[in-house]
């Protein structure tokens, strides 16, 4: 049975709608070893703008962590940082988005739109940020 050629655009116009709808995604992983080491690593580096999926793996057995993302066009190791809390300054970030305190073994999605620029992430549990759970997104 052959399809009508004006139903065969619909139908395809549609799946297309589909595709397009789906936002790309990104795989987080935040990590620490015995050893003290920490990272934060992206499945990749380079989203388009609008919505995004984040799926953030928490690695660790022992340690809660986090992923913050900021708008960020410096260096991403030159945030507002305090030394006493060994924490980044949230409160001088004005764009932040994320998801705090991951436990130990949990994995969560989220999804953020983000605008085209150039994006620091960064897990923000004390002394996190300057053990290197850092890393940079581009958003074009």
């Amino acid at each position: 049975m052959m399809c009508h050629p004006l139903i065969a655009l619909s139908l395809a116009l549609a799946s297309a709608a589909a595709i397009a709808s789906e936002p790309p995604s990104v795989t987080v992983k935040l990590a620490n070893q015995n050893n003290g080491t920490m990272s934060l690593t992206l499945s990749r580096n380079t989203v388009p703008a609008g919505p995004v999926e984040f799926t953030i793996e928490n690695l660790s057995s022992n340690m809660k962590h986090e992923f913050m993302i900021e708008p960020w066009k410096g260096n991403s190791a030159a945030l507002p940082y305090d030394t006493k809390t060994q924490q980044v300054e949230e409160d001088k970030l004005t764009k932040m988005v994320g998801v705090e305190d991951l436990n130990p073994h949990e994995t969560v999605t989220a999804r953020f739109v983000l605008k085209p620029g150039r994006y620091v992430t960064f897990c923000n549990e004390p002394g996190h940020y300057k053990a290197h759970m850092v890393a940079t997104l581009t958003v074009k």
